[in-house]
């Protein structure tokens, strides 16, 4: 069975309620009604003296008619009961109600015990407390006081008197007060304060549950509930504590949570929306890359069946070249018309046997030597495999070559295909339409000597955010279908494997420059981008 929280602190504070009125009922109600009792029993004590000096003379003069008189002149009343003088023997000697005259109070009375030890001495054992209390059918609840009569020595040197001078008392004066006034007046005061404390009990309660659900029970549900909401996932429900306490502290402690909760969940979805537009971009880059991957396995196989082509046909290309200038020769040289057509038929074939053969040796797969090579020879190499096609139509090529450039330590074939790959990507991006720079140069740096060549289009240029990635591979600016992004990465490869680099420069709309620097010497470079 499950306790609230609210319940064990009412449970609480009503159980040290109570203590604390039972503390204070003790103080207040016990400590008031004996401070009560006390000031009866001296009032009685006090009303007893007077009686005594009043009969004191009359006693000394032993006027016993005249403390008679005196006695009953004071009646019995509500205040107290019959008046009594009793000696030492116990024998009442005087009394204010004559009923009581000649008899005697039995011997283990109070009275007898108060005066009387154990060997029968007369002697008053406390005389600060000269009042006991008795109950009985007749009268009821009562104090009983008393006082001594002692032997003074005027009274033991009288003629009349009996008592020897070395005897300490000579009687007591005793009376009984009716407490049953008094006992009311008890009852009706413990009434009063049990009742009163019951009111003050459940107004303090009332008022304790009242500050209590304010202060602690209401924000604490709030809190509880703000808990509850967060575990459901939901950070926008902040409580409104407007104390300056600690359980206002806890509040703002929960919003500033709430907050930090709520900013750290929007960052995680927005890391998480971004993380899952990087993996969809992957994902789509993997697949191009495995459609890239495809399409160069493809054109690698085309390269091979190519080659395999062209190599095929330079055999009847031969035959017909070789049947070509056997008719020309057998021709009547008056027939100038067929010479002339076997003249183009032999040109024709030529050039394809010239085209056929330059294909041979790019597709041939050389050992990667250091064997000398001319920069010079190379780029020609690679502008007779494209100067008949299509795109380089309308494309013009300027040529400014060092014509004592040394030779350099090479796969000349690789290089060429470098050279290839940089007119192709510069006619791209003129469309097909525009001017190539073509420069070759010696230098030094660092005591180490370079050829450098440089490759330079009017195209549009090559924006400064793309500088940085056109080297990488399967990377492409151009329409899909138009390039693998093999071209500049494969070149690179083939570059920094001869110890050279490439980099480029380019400002957009001003056309871009390709430079590669060879060295003549088998130094290696590092690669600058």
């Amino acid at each position: 069975m499950k306790i609230s929280v609210n319940l064990k602190i009412m449970v609480l504070l009503t159980a040290l309620l109570a203590v604390g009125a039972l503390i204070f009922w003790y103080k207040f109600i016990f400590r008031t009604n004996e401070e009560i009792i006390a000031k009866t029993a001296e009032d009685a004590v006090y009303t007893l003296e007077i009686i005594r000096n009043s009969i004191r003379y009359s006693m000394m003069s032993n006027h016993s008619e005249v403390v008679q008189n005196i006695l009953e002149s004071t009646p019995a009343s509500g205040l107290h009961t019959a008046i009594r003088v009793i000696d030492h023997k116990g024998n009442i000697k005087f009394s204010s109600d004559k009923n009581d005259l000649g008899k005697a109070i039995p011997s283990n009375s109070m009275i007898c015990k108060e005066c009387h030890n154990i060997d029968s001495k007369v002697i008053l054992k406390n005389t600060g407390r000269n009042y006991f209390f008795t109950d009985s059918e007749s009268s009821g609840h009562a104090l009983k006081a008393f006082i001594p009569v002692k032997n003074e020595p005027a009274c033991s040197s009288a003629a009349c008197h009996v008592h020897p001078p070395e005897a300490t008392i000579n009687g007591i004066i005793e009376a009984g007060f009716p407490m049953a006034q008094l006992d009311k007046k008890f009852r009706d005061k413990n009434l009063d304060v049990f009742i009163l404390g019951i009111v003050f009990l459940a107004l303090i309660a009332a008022t304790l549950y009242v500050l209590m659900l304010k202060l602690v029970i209401k924000p604490v549900i709030l809190i509880s509930e703000g808990i509850r909401m967060i575990t459901r996932g939901y950070y926008g429900h902040p409580i409104d504590v407007r104390m300056e306490d600690e359980i206002g502290a806890l509040g703002q402690a929960y919003n500033d949570m709430t907050k930090e909760l709520k900013a750290g969940k929007n960052e995680l979805e927005e890391k998480t929306r971004a993380l899952s537009e990087i993996m969809e971009q992957k994902s789509l880059e993997i697949r191009k890359t495995q459609k890239q991957y495809m399409y160069t396995e493809k054109l690698a196989s085309l390269g091979r069946m190519a080659a395999s082509v062209a190599h095929e046909l330079n055999s009847p290309l031969t035959g017909i070249i070789v049947f070509a200038r056997l008719l020309l020769k057998r021709v009547p040289p008056d027939n100038k018309a067929d010479q002339d057509d076997l003249k183009v038929i032999v040109e024709q074939a030529e050039k394809c046997s010239n085209i056929i053969a330059v294909l041979l040796g790019y597709s041939r797969t050389i050992p990667s030597d250091n064997l000398a090579m001319d920069v010079n020879s190379a780029i020609e190499n690679a502008l007779n495999i494209l100067k008949n096609q299509s795109k380089f139509y309308n494309v013009a090529v300027e040529r400014q070559l060092d014509t004592i450039l040394p030779r350099i330590h090479g796969d000349q074939s690789q290089i060429e295909q470098v050279f290839i790959n940089l007119l192709i990507n510069a006619s791209d991006a003129m469309n097909n339409k525009g001017k190539i720079f073509i420069r070759t140069r010696s230098f030094t740096e660092d005591t180490n000597e370079y050829v450098e060549i440089e490759f330079t289009d009017t195209g549009p240029g090559i924006p400064i955010d793309y500088l940085e990635k056109i080297f990488e591979p399967f990377y492409t600016t151009k329409p899909e279908g138009k390039g693998t992004g093999l071209g500049l990465a494969v070149s690179k490869g083939i570059v920094q494997n001869a110890g050279g680099r490439i980099f480029v420069k380019s400002k957009a709309g001003e056309g871009a420059s390709f430079f590669i620097h060879l060295p003549i010497s088998n130094t290696k470079l590092q690669t600058e981008e």
